[in-house]
């Protein structure tokens, strides 16, 4: 089923938004693809002006670029971007993981448990499905750290890094290390301890992203 199908809403700048958006995150816009105001507006069956305002919004999210001459496309990301991005996120993750701590429900800490569970048993072979609950794990931490202005951020991030699909490293060596670590933290969180928390969440970004690195650079 395509994401660009026809339009029919009475907020169409929104729909349109979503509806690229979606189409980025899932692969049906593929990084470097051009994102052409006249082609969007004829599939998406809808007047050039939207599609052009909901195309600059996803500029601003960090979805696409605008190039001078080439127009705006989907951002192919490179490995520096990728870096820069986890020296991001390292910072506001560990930054929620602190506020979290003390911050979190006995339901949001059985939540955490609920998808750890389930990551370890993706991390052998199912590295997609690991994907979307890693996320899933730093998603619940940043929004029970109860900072609505981190949220947003972090959610932006996070979009932006699901576009390196390619730089990411999707052994099960890696994703069981990951998961450890992961665990770590929770533990954390689940003692209530700020300090550790944010100590553990910070010291597992900065491995991963050196993992990254250390593999592409050979």
């Amino acid at each position: 089923m395509t994401l660009l199908k026809p339009v029919a809403s009475a907020r169409v700048v929104d729909v349109v938004r979503e509806r690229l958006r979606g189409a980025i995150l899932s692969g049906e816009l593929a990084p470097g693809s051009r994102l052409s105001v006249p082609e969007l507006a004829r599939q998406l069956e809808v007047s050039r002006s939207p599609v052009r305002e909901a195309v600059l919004l996803l500029v601003g999210e960090g979805l696409a670029v605008e190039h001078s001459r080439r127009g705006v496309e989907v951002i192919n990301l490179t490995l520096a971007d990728l870096l820069e991005l986890y020296e991001l996120r390292a910072n506001m993750d560990s930054l929620a993981a602190r506020l979290a701590a003390t911050r979190m429900s006995s339901t949001d800490l059985t939540a955490l448990r609920g998808v750890l569970d389930a990551q370890g048993a993706a991390a052998i072979g199912d590295w997609r499905g690991f994907r979307e609950l890693d996320a899933r794990f730093h998603q619940i931490i940043v929004q029970t750290s109860g900072n609505r202005r981190l949220a947003r951020h972090a959610e932006l991030l996070s979009r932006e890094m699901r576009l390196a699909g390619p730089l990411h490293i999707n052994e099960s060596w890696h994703l069981k290390r990951s998961h450890e670590e992961h665990r770590e933290i929770e533990r954390a969180l689940r003692q209530r301890d700020g300090p550790a928390a944010e100590v553990a969440m910070h010291a597992h970004l900065t491995r991963v992203a050196e993992t990254v690195a250390a593999r592409h650079r050979r």
